[in-house]
């Protein structure tokens, strides 16, 4: 148990600004930063060894607006225990996610298990772009004319593991972050895919050196726009295209792959986030 712990609550936000203030106070070096929805709108809590000064928080936050913020020293907690507690499995269409604590409890028989555990990449399942792009996959990858996968910003490896489980011989992950690309190698063979999945470190646009039937990137709007041209170029013709990453409300991501000829063949509206399917 760690007897010295601070807790800083704030909010409320809408999901757009929760989620961005948590990468804001995670580069900030704060010790854990969590989302809970309450009221219809969102609360961030904010942990650390240290005092977390409201003065301090106030400036990160004053392009935001928010009308909940306190700061206190917590009980001594077990964190660890408490983690494993909050994380438990999660089910996506067919998909059974669950944390390595609960590696030998029973899973259904009928579900695709994928082992993630809560990390320092992002992808369990549960932020709405992650899990609308599970369903994406379950949907409309077919393994009969899907042969060869992208996963562009793998993170977790989540994806791409769903992809290599859903019967994909070859899947191809990438990321740019050298942290995410351990931690999917590692998640790989967990799920005992590493087979099935390369997976590499993209400085730029490494991935545009072959054609791919099934292509998912669940990053954000601005490099999905920046690297449409080369996304577009690696899909095989009559190849899918899954995106994700972007708010409803931007219509930016949907405009530019339209502008390369590509044909919108779904739209996933959910929780105030959109991942869109492309047909090309």
């Amino acid at each position: 148990m760690n007897e010295n712990i601070h807790r800083c609550i704030v909010g409320n936000f809408s999901l757009k600004d929760a989620f961005d203030l948590m990468d804001i106070f995670f580069e900030a070096g704060y010790l854990s930063v969590s989302a809970v929805e309450e009221n219809d709108h969102w609360l961030l809590e904010v942990l650390d060894n240290k005092p977390i000064a409201v003065e301090h928080m106030s400036v990160m936050l004053k392009s935001y607006q928010y009308s909940v913020l306190k700061s206190e020293k917590v009980a001594p907690v077990n964190w660890l225990k408490k983690c494993f507690e909050n994380f438990k499995p999660l089910e996506v269409g067919n998909f059974y996610i669950f944390g390595n604590h609960l590696r030998n409890t029973p899973i259904p028989v009928d579900k695709i298990a994928i082992e993630i555990t809560a990390a320092t990449a992002f992808g369990t399942g549960e932020h709405p772009t992650t899990n609308r792009c599970l369903m994406a996959c379950q949907t409309f990858f077919d393994a009969r004319r899907h042969k060869t996968s992208l996963d562009i910003g793998s993170g977790s490896g989540i994806l791409s593991i769903a992809l290599a489980k859903l019967g994909c011989k070859c899947v191809m992950a990438c990321d740019n972050d050298p942290e995410a690309v351990r931690v999917t190698k590692n998640n790989l063979i967990t799920n005992k895919v590493d087979h099935r999945v390369g997976v590499f470190r993209n400085e730029s646009h490494e991935f545009a050196a072959k054609n791919y039937d099934f292509i998912v990137a669940n990053i954000l709007s601005e490099p999905l726009v920046a690297m449409s041209t080369y996304v577009t170029d690696c899909l095989a013709p009559g190849g899918l295209l899954v995106l994700s990453g972007f708010t409803s409300g931007d219509k930016s991501v949907i405009d530019q792959y339209v502008s390369l000829a590509l044909a919108v063949k779904y739209v996933y509206n959910y929780r105030e986030w959109s991942t869109v399917v492309f047909e090309k």
